[in-house]
């Protein structure tokens, strides 16, 4: 066997060759793994052809498998060379377009049609390509836009404003996040109106819409995103069911609210609420 040096660990890797078939052995963990395909193997393998792969990924969020594969199935049904593979991760979908060529260049010039042809269909729903971050695309556009935000939430419990933070360059344009959990930090805090909280309840559109108003007068902030919802397991009735969650939305005096019924446990819940708050927050600021 070739011995690949592990730089990340003690368990080396191998490579093995017998009968003109390769058996190519890599530790587990992803930082040992990774390293050592960039550095050992792929090498070793770019010696063995004149054709190299080159990929390119899709990240769409905001609609479904099938209706995804509705919109693009003529596109994937003439599939060749490049090809199409769509999968799920981390709560969206993905379109991984591969094409294998001589040199990366002529990859790359063969892929773009195939982009193009799928923006055509289902543009709004594609936030980034490859390796960027929902999170970073709308830090990004709010830096840009020179856009102060602030958060209020009560169901996600400071995801957003967590989420929000993984970006580095965040902090010139992020000024507030509030967990206004109860009635009582939603008065106090927010300034939402009793009347409000007693005649809809804490989770409701109107009292989503007078979260993101309050948190963003206060702050005097542009923008803010507000959110309430019913995270389960309990506190579900037949008219605001486990999953329920309203996403308020304010950009320069202007707010919208958004309804979802959310599937999945607490966490998982919490978590689609925080990307779609996100991706709401993206489309808005598209329209600006």
């Amino acid at each position: 066997a070739i011995i690949l040096k592990n730089k990340n660990g003690t368990a080396p890797g191998a490579i093995l060759k017998k009968d003109k078939k390769y058996i190519i052995i890599l530790p587990g963990p992803p930082k040992e793994m990774k390293l050592m395909f960039e550095d050992e193997v792929k090498p070793y393998l770019k010696d063995m052809s004149n054709e190299i792969l080159v990929s390119r990924t899709l990240k769409l969020f905001g609609i479904g498998e099938a209706v995804l594969e509705s919109k693009i199935i003529d596109i994937i049904n003439e599939q060749n060379n490049p090809t199409i593979a769509p999968y799920i991760s981390n709560m969206e979908l993905r379109l991984r377009i591969t094409a294998k060529s001589d040199n990366e260049e002529n990859a790359n010039n063969m892929i773009e049609p195939i982009i193009e042809k799928i923006k055509d269909r289902v543009g709004k729903f594609i936030y980034a390509q490859d390796n960027i971050s929902m999170e970073t695309v709308v830090s990004k556009m709010l830096i840009e836009k020179k856009l102060t935000i602030s958060t209020a939430e009560s169901c996600t419990g400071g995801l957003v404003s967590a989420t929000l933070i993984n970006y580095p360059g965040i902090s010139s344009v992020f000024m507030e996040g509030c967990v206004t959990y109860s009635n009582e930090s939603k008065i106090n805090r927010l300034g939402v109106n009793p009347n409000t909280l007693e005649e809809y309840g804490a989770v409701s559109e109107e009292t989503a819409r007078e979260m993101a108003k309050g948190i963003a007068k206060n702050f005097n902030t542009n923008v803010a995103i507000s959110t309430t919802g019913i995270a389960g397991p309990e506190g579900g009735t037949s008219d605001k069911p486990v999953g329920l969650v309203y996403i308020g939305i304010y950009i320069n005096g202007k707010t919208t609210v958004n309804k979802y019924i959310l599937h999945g446990n607490r966490e998982e819940i919490r978590l689609r609420a925080t990307k779609n708050a996100l991706n709401d927050l993206r489309l808005r600021l598209l329209e600006l």
